[in-house]
């Protein structure tokens, strides 16, 4: 019997986060209604409940939404309602104009839609009709005119035969809810007015901002409203998942969200994940000292009022001078768009997410937490194979012992860029091979990898060969990520619509609906490098310097503690092995 469902509240803090939270949102939804995967358990392996919760409209219509808070700035949302739809069945009314005098009417120019959020309003338009006709249907129909209906199962396979379209959203896509997929409830997104997005008057890029802002009283009663909202319809509520952008204005509000969760929900465990893009609208001299300085800040108290804090970003340097992007071997992308950079990071994180997310014994997100998190290390690093390189008509065992000692991941997590580097700890999830392609049916087996009855097995065993030394959780699902539309074309032709990788060439007209994963969630030594990089930038530079920060409230002495308690930090992550570097 599968334990009950133990929910997840998320928190996303910043429009970078944001961005890296669409594609997680549209990931999931495209997951919810999925036919059963060859070889797997007809049973699903994923509970979306963790996440998401159910609800009515006051109409009565069933919604599914996430149970999430974003946090944004004024002119961050473009067509996108704060208060959403959902649950506006009422029309709005114009405001009635009671002056007698002449008047001047000027209406602005509504925010343009790309093709794909075009396209979406007509499917819910159409959805919503198709509704109201069923219930006027049903009660002037017979029950056995329903004999005559469509069988489900070939009218599913009709629409599976029809090509899915094609959306081209690099030029279209601006801001992250360009790209949203699904609908949000009511009390999920908060716009902070008093401050513009992309403004150049009075830019959003400082720590200190951040933390005042969130001193306000109705900051603090807007967030108890739809924390409260959101925590007390929890049956089980096992913690909290928080997307922070830690090099602006939103290290500051992240920072205070956080240590108002560790007072509130004493004892729930707060994964906290800091996210970048690789490059920024600000290069200025300063915009690059004000990342070092809200960084060092952020990484030091994101950690501390955390179970676990995981820096990540698709660029192998940060804050002065961002380094080239990460490469991977089969995919290409802009790595000067948000909408390409954050969805690698986003199915990553959707896919090292799956421990806590999964039906059959789950972990909690304290206990994940708390295995990579010991003797002070609190800030792990992330490692994804996107896709992970399975070649069409291989197995999981060939494909494992053609590795031949060698990692398929590259670091998400700057300057951890070191593949020979032995974790301390780490949970590794592989995603996306059927049950029946682990190894050739009938087949003798000939080393031990082939005698492993399941995924989860046979990657336990892969992991103990290659790193003997660490603590290595396994854990293998067979539904594969998904890549559907919104999600870009990064894909290199030799990836197959479903994922593999062939010789041959996939066709133009073909899209990539989903592939195969591989991500590890670490306690790693190569953490060390970036402290003592992020440590080596702030100390060069005075603080009593940047008016800002001193007039905001913070004190000199306050900056050096913060690099202090960071250079201690980075001597838990040494080894014999660094030293030897």
């Amino acid at each position: 019997m599968a334990a009950p469902t133990r929910e997840v509240i998320t928190l996303q803090c910043g429009h970078y986060s944001n961005f890296v939270g669409t594609h997680i949102w549209n990931i999931q939804e495209s997951s919810f209604c999925y036919e059963p995967i060859p070889g797997s358990s007809p049973s699903k392996q994923i509970d979306h409940d963790v996440l998401y919760r159910e609800g009515l409209t006051i109409a009565g219509t069933p919604t599914y939404t996430p149970r999430l808070i974003a946090w944004d700035l004024k002119g961050s949302l473009n067509t996108l309602r704060a208060e959403g739809v959902l649950y506006n069945d009422v029309p709005v009314q114009e405001e009635d104009i009671k002056w007698e005098g002449d008047v001047t009417l000027h209406k602005g120019t509504p925010p343009h839609k790309n093709e794909f959020l075009a396209d979406l309003d007509a499917q819910d338009e159409l959805l919503y009709t198709q509704a109201s006709s069923k219930e006027e249907d049903q009660s002037s129909q017979d029950t056995d005119t329903m004999e005559t209906e469509e069988n489900p199962a070939d009218a599913a396979e009709k629409k599976e035969q029809k090509p899915k379209k094609m959306y081209y959203l690099d030029e279209s896509v601006v801001v992250w809810s360009d790209y949203l997929y699904g609908h949000m409830h009511p009390k999920t997104v908060s716009v902070i007015r008093e401050f513009s997005h992309d403004s150049d008057v009075e830019p959003f890029e400082l720590y200190t901002q951040g933390k005042t802002l969130m001193q306000k009283p109705s900051m603090e009663d807007d967030l108890e409203d739809r924390l409260h909202f959101f925590a007390e319809e929890c049956d089980h509520l096992q913690g909290f998942q928080v997307l922070v952008d830690f090099y602006n204005g939103f290290s500051g509000v992240g920072c205070s969200l956080l240590e108002y969760l560790e007072d509130e929900y004493s004892g729930k465990g707060i994964l906290t994940v800091g996210v970048a893009p690789t490059t920024f609208s600000r290069e200025t001299p300063a915009a690059e000292s004000h990342r070092v300085i809200n960084s060092a800040l952020a990484f030091q108290k994101l950690s501390s009022h955390s179970s676990l804090f995981l820096p990540i970003s698709a660029s192998r340097t940060l804050w002065r001078k961002p380094g080239p992007p990460v490469g991977f071997p089969h995919i290409s992308y802009n790595s000067s768009l948000n909408y390409h950079t954050s969805a690698i990071l986003a199915s990553s994180l959707e896919t090292m997410m799956l421990p806590y997310r999964t039906v059959e014994n789950p972990l909690t997100v304290n206990i994940l937490s708390e295995a990579l998190s010991t003797m002070g290390r609190k800030i792990g690093s992330l490692q994804s194979s996107l896709p992970f390189p399975f070649q069409l008509g291989n197995t999981l065992a060939s494909e494992f012992n053609s590795l031949d000692g060698n990692v398929p991941w590259r670091s998400l997590t700057p300057y951890t860029h070191n593949p020979s580097a032995v974790p301390f700890a780490q949970s590794v999830v592989l995603r996306g091979i059927p049950k029946d392609k682990l190894v050739v049916p009938g087949k003798h087996p000939t080393n031990n990898l082939e005698l492993c009855k399941t995924g989860s097995e046979m990657l336990s065993l892969y992991l103990s060969g290659q790193y003997p030394r660490s603590l290595n959780s396994a854990l293998c699902v067979y539904q594969a990520s998904k890549t559907v539309a919104p999600y870009p074309h990064i894909f290199n032709e030799n990836v197959r619509h479903e994922g593999y990788l062939s010789n041959e060439t996939r066709s133009q007209t073909l899209g990539v609906s989903s592939v195969p994963m591989m991500t590890s969630l670490q306690s790693s030594p190569t953490t060390g490098h970036l402290l003592a990089e992020l440590v080596k930038q702030s100390q060069r530079l005075d603080i009593r310097k940047f008016h800002g920060y001193v007039e905001g409230g913070l004190e000199p002495d306050e900056f050096k503690e913060t690099m202090d308690n960071l250079q201690a930090m980075s001597e838990c992550y040494t080894t014999d092995m660094m030293e030897a570097e």
